[in-house]
């Protein structure tokens, strides 16, 4: 991937990528609450799935519900896997920021 030399009075340059990745990020909510309860609604389902299953006696129901927590952490671990891609790029962004702010 070819990176663009920043032209000086022209502001930072930004590869397409990178500048997808701001508009992205940009309009992403990332506050704690949102975060928080959207893990909430994914892991109280089995939570309360498994205590049933304890409630009932049944193992059946608890293997469910546990498969089910097995299942939200491998997703949880691919999502987490595939977002490291972006980590590189993002890093690019920052070091541009950086040199940009040290310059000043």
């Amino acid at each position: 991937m070819a990176v663009p030399e920043d032209v000086p009075g022209e502001g930072l340059a930004f590869t397409e990528q990178e500048k997808q990745l701001i508009r992205l990020w940009s309009l992403s909510d990332l506050s704690a609450g949102r975060q928080l309860s959207g893990q909430i609604a994914y892991f109280a389902t089995p939570a309360v799935f498994g205590l049933y299953g304890i409630a009932a006696g049944s193992l059946v129901i608890l293997g469910v519900a546990f498969l089910c927590l097995l299942l939200l952490l491998a997703f949880g671990l691919v999502t987490t896997w595939r977002d490291q891609r972006n980590f590189a790029l993002m890093q690019s962004i920052c070091r541009k920021l950086v040199v940009t702010s040290t310059e000043k």
